[in-house]
C-alpha cells in the first residue's frame, strides 16, 4: 500500500498526489496495492455475532491495507482516523518536539499516497479534517479530503463532529461558542455564560453528540461546580445553561454516546488512562445520570459511523448497552473514521487499515 515513512519529526513536505511513494512491501515480493485494498494483505480477523443487533457487525473482513509511518523509536504509531470520503489521519506519539505528529494520506487508485504534515490536533469531518494549523501556530484549518485548505477560523477550544464544529472562546467575560460547517463558513456565534475567571483558571470540555448537538462544558479552577450548556446543530443554543458536579484539576474528554447523549467520566487513577466514566447526559438534557453498569464497568470506546454502536476495543455495543459481539482484528484497535474504516496498530511503525469495515 503507498506511503512515506517518516523519521521521528513532523515532515515538511508533501508527497505529490501525483506521484505515489512506494508500495509497502513491493521489495519483498509484495502485489501492488489497488484502491484501499491491498491483495498482498491478508486480513487477520475473527467475528463473533450474537445475534441481537442484526446489520450492526460486518459478516466478514475482506480488505485490508497497511501503511507505515513514525520510526519506531523517537516516534511510534498511535492512533488513526478517516473522514467520509476514506482519507486518512495518521499519528504518531513523538518522544521530542510535539507530542503527536500526524500526516494525511489521500487515496488513490494504486493506494493511498501521503499528501502533506498536519497539525497536533486532528479531526475526522464528512468530508475532510479540521486541523490545528502549522502555518500560523495557532487557530484551526478546515481543509477537503486532499488537503486543500478552505477556512482557517481563529484560536479557542475545539469541539468536532462529522458534520462540522464548534470552537469556544473567552471574549471579556462572556463565553461564546461558533458553530462552524464542515468548511469551515461559520453558522452562527451565541454567547453560553457570563463568566469572571483569572487568567489560564478557565477549564473547557464537552463533545459533540451523534446527533450534532454540542454540550459544551466549562469550570473556573478551584470551584466545585462545573457549567455545561447544549448548542444546538444550527448554532443556536438549545438549552439553558445548567449546573454539574465540577472536578478538581482538569475536565476530563467527554465521548458521544451511540444513539446520542454525552458520556461524562471522573479523572482515572495514576497511571491509568482508561477513562471511568462517571455520568451521562442524555440527548440535549439538563441534567447528569448515573453511568449505566453497562458504560461504568467499560473503558475507551470509538463510535460507529452515524452513532449506531460503539467499539470497546474487540467489543461492538448497541446504543443499550446489548453487547452485539466482538470483531477482534488480531491488534488494539486504534481508531474508527467516518467512513467506518478500521484501523489497528501492528507495531511502532505500522498501521493496518480495514476500508469502511463498519459502515
Amino acid at each position: 500500500m503507498s506511503g512515506c515513512a517518516q523519521e521521528g519529526v513532523q515532515p515538511a513536505g508533501a508527497a505529490d498526489i501525483a506521484s505515489p511513494a512506494p508500495v509497502a512491501g513491493a521489495a519483498d515480493g509484495g502485489t501492488a496495492a489497488v484502491g484501499p485494498c491491498d491483495p498482498s494483505v491478508q486480513p487477520t480477523a475473527t467475528i463473533v455475532d450474537s445475534g441481537a443487533c442484526p446489520g450492526i457487525l460486518p459478516a466478514a473482513v475482506t480488505c485490508a491495507a497497511e501503511l507505515k509511518l513514525c520510526n519506531g523509536t523517537s516516534s511510534r504509531a498511535v492512533a488513526a482516523t478517516s473522514d467520509g470520503s476514506g482519507s486518512l489521519a495518521l499519528s504518531c506519539a513523538n518522544e521530542a518536539g510535539p507530542s503527536r505528529f500526524n500526516n494525511l494520506f489521500v487515496p488513490v487508485r494504486s493506494g493511498f499516497v501521503s499528501k502533506m504534515p498536519l497539525g497536533v490536533d486532528v479531526r475526522p469531518l464528512s468530508d475532510g479534517f479540521v486541523s490545528s494549523s502549522r502555518q500560523s501556530g495557532s487557530g484551526f484549518d478546515f481543509l477537503a479530503h486532499d488537503g486543500t485548505l478552505r477556512a482557517s477560523q481563529p484560536p479557542g477550544f475545539l469541539l468536532a463532529g462529522a458534520d462540522g464544529a464548534v470552537i469556544v472562546r473567552l471574549s471579556g467575560s462572556t463565553l461564546q461558542a461558533q458553530s462552524l460547517a464542515a468548511d469551515g463558513t461559520e453558522k452562527a456565534t451565541v454567547a453560553l455564560a457570563s463568566v469572571t475567571a483569572p487568567a489560564g483558571s478557565l477549564m473547557l470540555g464537552g463533545a459533540v453528540d451523534a446527533k450534532g448537538a454540542t454540550l459544551v462544558i466549562w469550570q473556573v479552577y478551584g470551584e466545585s461546580r462545573a457549567g455545561a450548556r447544549w448548542v444546538g446543530a444550527g448554532g443556536a443554543a438549545a438549552t439553558p445553561a445548567f449546573a454539574l458536579e465540577g472536578w478538581l484539576d482538569v475536565i476530563p474528554p467527554a465521548a458521544a454516546l451511540a444513539g446520542g447523549g454525552i458520556a461524562l467520566a471522573s479523572p482515572p487513577p495514576s497511571g491509568d488512562n482508561q477513562p471511568r466514566w462517571r455520568g451521562v447526559i442524555p440527548p440535549l438534557g439538563t441534567a447528569e445520570h448515573p453511568a449505566p453498569a453497562w458504560l461504568a464497568s467499560r473503558g475507551a470506546f470509538f463510535p460507529l459511523p452515524g452513532g449506531k454502536a460503539m467499539a470497546f476495543g474487540t467489543e461492538i455495543v448497541a446504543a443499550d448497552g446489548t453487547s452485539c459481539g466482538t470483531v477482534d482484528l488480531g491488534a488494539p484497535l486504534a481508531g474508527v473514521g467516518v467512513d467506518g474504516t478500521a484501523f489497528t496498530v501492528l507495531d511502532a511503525t505500522r498501521f493496518r487499515l480495514h476500508p469502511q469495515l463498519f459502515r
